[in-house]
């Protein structure tokens, strides 16, 4: 199963999946897992520890599926391209114009005169466009001209915290770096939002940008209104 899943997972059917292992977390340790909450409630993976629980045969053909992760190598890469830029880059080069504010794309750090970049640009400022209703209607956002001041810094930092750990289980790097990354997903998600709220809105724009209003936007609407309101969700046990 990919890490963005079939639909039926989308709709958790076992929630906030611990591992039967206990772990011993410091409680900053596990609020950095919680950074992947959504990630891990979408995947089925444990909420509260490093291993993820799943199939090391699985998570290696995830991870070079949809990430093109076959190593130690490309793990690295990829580890320092989610915390370094990530989408927030492209976030960043439309919210101005997909807000109303600007009349043109920032295309500061982007080459535009790549065909590639050109199109996901396209993509990306349609997708949003597209998704604004939905999130304004779910509390993401108040109003479209409030996309100027948003961060989808979540949506890089909530991935990063998810590849970090299959990137562990399969071997490709050592616990110590896992741990590296995962605590300063943390501490940049720390200094960009004030509260879980935030965050969630930041990861729910990001998934926005990136695949549009569909069914699987809903679903991890769900899960992570699930995870504000469920008195047992990992982000009502631990502060932001």
């Amino acid at each position: 199963m990919s890490f963005f899943g079939m639909l039926s997972k989308l709709f958790n059917s076992e929630e906030y999946r611990k591992n039967p292992v206990p772990q011993n977390l410091t409680p900053e340790q596990f609020a950095a897992i919680s950074i992947g909450a959504i990630n891990a409630e979408q995947t089925e993976y444990f909420c509260d520890s490093l291993p993820t629980g799943s199939d090391v045969g699985e998570i290696k053909d995830n991870l070079s599926s949809y990430y093109d992760i076959s190593d130690r190598t490309s793990a690295l890469e990829t580890l320092e391209w989610l915390y370094t830029s990530g989408h927030r880059v492209c976030f960043d080069a439309i919210k101005g114009i997909v807000s109303g504010r600007d009349t043109q794309i920032n295309a500061v750090g982007l080459d535009m005169g790549d065909a590639e970049t050109e199109y996901r640009i396209r993509e990306y400022c349609s997708n949003l466009q597209g998704a604004i209703d939905e999130l304004i209607e779910e509390k993401f956002l108040k109003q479209q001209a409030d996309l100027s001041r948003c961060s989808i810094l979540a949506w890089d930092m909530g991935r990063l915290v998810l590849v970090t750990r299959c990137c562990f289980d399969a071997g490709y790097i050592t616990e110590e770096e896992a741990w590296r990354y995962i605590l300063n997903a943390r501490q940049a998600s720390k200094e960009q939002y004030t509260s879980w709220h935030d965050f969630a809105s930041g990861y729910v724009t990001g998934r926005a940008m990136w695949s549009g209003s569909n069914l699987s936007l809903t679903g991890i609407i769900s899960i992570t209104q699930g995870l504000l309101q469920d008195e047992e969700s990992p982000w009502k046990q631990c502060l932001f």
